[in-house]
């Protein structure tokens, strides 16, 4: 076992491991962050779940050093598999003998009113797609809602664009930010206003929120640095990618209920825990929200398969969008349930194709914008 890799097994905590191996081999590494026991194992990408990748031993190392100095990051416990994990299935929870699987399309249809976004994101949305519509149309719209207004000028103005001038109106914001990524703001504050009344015994929305805004923070970094355009796409793909859970813990509590106790008891990754106990996971009834929504495949991509899972297709988005996720927990920024790290995808890193080095100033800049980002976007309680 490596110098580096004890070191990070002493910053997040673990006291004691145990290597067997033929004496001629090589000592393997051991993972202490795996998510899934040997019988479990076929639900799991190939590519999954590897400690000893350089992008992932560099995320959990920057994640160490900054530990101590990030003040809004929460005690974020992330623990080794247990030899021992199939020896307590008496401590597992368990589905109630009468529940059926649930598809996550039945999900998102149960989710009401839901599945329709308020009417200001649609007139936004086709004052910005008509032709002949100049910011002064954009802007019209837009000041028609008081609150949506102040709120993106607040987010305007904030260390989130950093402009050298303030921006005075509405009007100055539609020309200085840009009709598309303006689109993709009012988009992120409406779908933030849809969801109410989640039990925080399941999850605290501070938490839930916090743990998006920094995805969406990591995100946006990320395709940056890719020099992919519209950043703030991703940022929003970040922000949503999550959405899943909060329909989940409204609509059906008692089941994410247990599927959160069968994450944290059984050693499983939240989303497996949500298949065995719900039928389908959080990723799949964000992307069915969001397909109710009629918003584009983007969006859908990067709910539906940030975790990689299996084998569908990697996109850029989906890849971003997994590494920011990961890079978020891993930061302590926040959680939307999950107490350990979802496994690591190759794959995606591979598509991202960013140099391992890079990820310490990416983290940097989340860590920079994130409180003043977080004020911008949410209240002291976590709501808008």
């Amino acid at each position: 076992m490596s110098p580096r890799l004890l070191s990070i097994l002493r910053a997040w905590g673990v006291q004691e491991v145990t290597v067997e191996s033929d004496p001629l081999d090589p000592p393997p590494m051991v993972d202490p962050l795996a998510v899934v026991p040997s019988s479990e194992a076929s639900e799991v990408p190939d590519d999954a779940g590897d400690m000893t990748h350089p992008a992932l031993l560099e995320v959990l190392a920057i994640a160490a050093r900054l530990k101590a100095k990030t003040t809004e990051s929460r005690a974020w416990a992330i623990s080794p598999v247990e030899a021992n994990a199939s020896d307590r299935s008496s401590a597992v929870a368990r589905p109630h003998p009468s529940w059926q699987p649930i598809s996550a399309e039945t999900v998102a249809a149960r989710a009401g009113t839901l599945a329709t976004l308020p009417p200001i994101y649609f007139r936004v949305e086709r004052a910005i797609n008509h032709p002949a519509s100049s910011s002064a149309d954009i802007a019209a719209v837009l000041g028609s809602d008081q609150a949506l207004s102040a709120r993106l000028l607040r987010i305007a103005n904030s260390a989130f664009y950093g402009f050298p001038r303030r921006v005075e109106g509405i009007g100055d914001a539609v020309r200085i930010i840009g009709t598309r990524q303006l689109h993709d703001l009012v988009l992120a504050t409406v779908v933030l206003t849809q969801f109410r009344g989640v039990d925080s015994r399941l999850v605290s929305m501070k938490s839930f929120w916090q743990h998006s805004l920094a995805c969406g923070l990591a995100s946006r970094a990320i395709a940056s640095l890719r020099r992919e355009t519209n950043t703030e796409r991703y940022f929003v793909a970040g922000l949503l990618h999550d959405i899943g859970s909060l329909v989940l813990y409204q609509h059906f509590a008692e089941r994410a209920q247990v599927a959160l106790d069968h994450h944290r008891h059984a050693n499983l990754a939240l989303d497996q825990a949500e298949r065995t106990i719900i039928g389908c996971d959080h990723g799949g009834v964000g992307a069915a929200l969001i397909g109710a929504w009629k918003l584009p495949q983007f969006f859908r991509e990067a709910a539906g398969n940030h975790h990689c899972q299996g084998h569908r297709s990697h996109t850029a988005g989906t890849a971003i969008i997994h590494l920011a996720d990961l890079m978020a927990l891993a930061l302590g920024l926040g959680s939307n349930g999950e107490e350990r790290l979802p496994p690591f995808s190759h794959a995606a890193w591979d598509m991202v194709r960013l140099d391992v080095a890079s990820l310490g100033p990416i983290a940097d800049q989340v860590l920079a914008q994130f409180a003043d980002t977080q004020r911008t976007f949410f209240s002291e309680d976590g709501s808008l």
